[in-house]
């Protein structure tokens, strides 16, 4: 029987968190790692969270290329949107005061 490394209770060996304190007892088993985190932390941090996709225990390798694909492609764009955004106010700033 395992304990929990954080309270020391005593955990069944099918038990993925602690049924005391809700700690993960499998490594790589959190929230980040998951789909939904994923998704999170790629709206949060860009492309730094392919680390957490090619960490993940819980994704498999095809869906692993699908996540880098998407998330590259989505970083693209977001930089494309932030130089067009950028390159328009600068526009608007130099018809605004002219030389």
């Amino acid at each position: 029987m395992p304990a929990c490394p954080r309270c020391r209770f005593h955990a069944d060996d099918s038990d993925c968190y602690c049924r005391h304190c809700g700690k993960p007892l499998r490594p790589q088993m959190g929230f980040w790692y998951d789909h939904g985190g994923i998704l999170l932390l790629t709206c949060l941090v860009g492309p730094f969270s392919l680390i957490t996709v090619w960490l993940s225990r819980k994704i498999s390798l095809r869906a692993k290329w699908l996540w880098t694909a998407g998330i590259l492609l989505f970083s693209v764009y977001c930089a494309l949107a932030v130089y067009h955004s950028v390159r328009l106010l600068w526009q608007a700033v130099q018809m605004s005061f002219p030389a």
